[in-house]
């Protein structure tokens, strides 16, 4: 487990640019649109937004040129905080997450990886798939800036086990050097170079991993505090200021309930025209429906009921449980089938039948259980909420002020795009 946390910033995510790119080389990579290069003199740190470049991509670099070197975010006291080497790691981290997270399915949020991010409107319709991330980019840096500058104000000190990590990324013999021969690289440099681009050392990620485990560390303390300090009381309180919009998610403040149901779908296919069944097929599973009821009736007992349901239901999913479906909250089930088991003065042994789209539910009321559903999501909001409202206020404690016209982005795409386009 603390492998997995300690090298989530890369080696998750490691050579994943060459697998999520390599079938992009056949794709036409024109070059950007611009070039933008020697960064302006003059500076202006916390005077402009994301969009004061419409391009920031680079095809060429070096850890010691100027455009690499250049401070791009300072603190409150106009002291560097952040360089363009360091803020390519920054950046190509939050690529590679939304990647791992979407992945084939990114083109439907109108993420083409194998065309210059400068050239595509992002998801928010406002900004380019490049400033998108970079946006997202400068936040996650000073939330942790913010973080392990809290951490360290108080005292933290990064773990020895922790320290021999980030020195065993310069090893030439060590766990991560093997990770890039592994990956087919033959130093811990050009590993790095191949995910983040070639004006990054393995000194850049070093220093990025001794932040992101402090502010790490520190996100973790402040949770813990949050979360002990988060009583049910407080919780049913987030509930109740928050009543409607967990309403539009049908979470309601109403204990989870058990229920057996048998479920008799209409026969055959559906009707193309209608993308539905017919009112004949609707018709006649509801007779059915009604028939099936009428035999529990004559024995109207659970123990019945669940017999029943192992002959009779079309639900493949409770079938071998006699209906049953247990400990589930209010928004769990589809909208009618979770209206008439939640129904003010539901009690034990209630029965009926519901429609929904999957055909008719003859229903039986099992309990009420003791399981708060709703109080667990409100409580894991709040403490989320108090989470950010915490770490807001440190990054408002700790500032990292940007000049977005000194920043360059290093362009993986079209470089790894050009390494993988056929020779010929």
């Amino acid at each position: 487990m603390r492998k997995t946390k300690r090298y989530i910033a890369l080696l998750l995510l490691g050579a994943m640019l060459l697998s999520l790119l390599a079938g992009c080389a056949s794709s036409d990579q024109s070059a950007p649109s611009e070039q933008p290069t020697q960064p302006p003199v003059e500076t202006h740190y916390g005077e402009n937004s994301v969009t004061a470049m419409s391009n920031y991509a680079i095809t060429t670099a070096s850890p010691d040129d100027e455009i690499m070197t250049a401070v791009v975010a300072v603190d409150a006291e106009g002291q560097p905080l952040l360089n363009n080497r360091m803020l390519q790691i920054c950046y190509w981290i939050e690529f590679y997450g939304f990647m791992s997270n979407y992945g084939a399915y990114a083109i439907y949020f109108g993420l083409d990886s194998s065309k210059p991010l400068a050239e595509q409107t992002s998801i928010d319709g406002q900004t380019t798939w490049e400033q998108y991330f970079l946006q997202a980019a400068a936040q996650h840096f000073n939330e942790n800036y913010a973080l392990a500058q809290a951490a360290y104000a108080e005292g933290y000190v990064l773990p020895e086990n922790d320290e021999a990590m980030i020195a065993d990324i310069a090893a030439p013999d060590g766990d991560f050097a093997a990770e890039a021969a592994e990956a087919g690289y033959d130093s811990p440099d050009a590993y790095i170079k191949a995910n983040f681009g070639d004006g990054v050392t393995v000194q850049d990620y070093q220093d990025y991993l001794r932040t992101f485990y402090a502010a790490m560390d520190y996100y973790e303390q402040i949770k813990t505090a949050v979360t002990d300090g988060m009583t049910d009381e407080m919780a049913e309180a987030y509930f109740d200021e928050n009543a409607e919009t967990y309403a539009e998610s049908r979470i309601e403040k109403k204990n989870n309930v058990t229920v057996r149901h048998i479920l008799i779908a209409p026969e055959g296919e559906k009707d193309a025209t209608l993308n539905d069944w017919t009112a004949e097929q609707w018709a006649a599973a509801e007779e059915k429906a009604n028939e099936v009821y009428d035999l529990w009736k004559q024995d109207p007992t659970e123990e019945h009921f669940a017999e029943l349901a192992g002959e009779y239901t079309d639900d493949p999913g409770s079938k071998e449980t006699g209906g049953l479906y247990e400990d589930f909250a209010t928004n769990a089930m589809v909208e009618p089938f979770s209206d008439w088991c939640f129904a003010d003065g539901r009690v034990a042994g209630d029965t009926g039948i519901v429609r929904t789209e999957f055909g008719f539910h003859i229903m039986y009321f099992v309990q009420m259980t003791g399981t708060r559903a709703w109080l667990d999501t409100a409580r894991e909001d709040a403490v989320n909420d108090g989470v950010s409202e915490r770490i807001n206020e440190l990054c408002e404690t700790y500032p990292a002020q940007f000049d977005y016209t000194l920043v360059r982005i290093f362009d993986m795409v079209s470089k790894m795009a050009e390494e993988n386009t056929p020779q010929g």
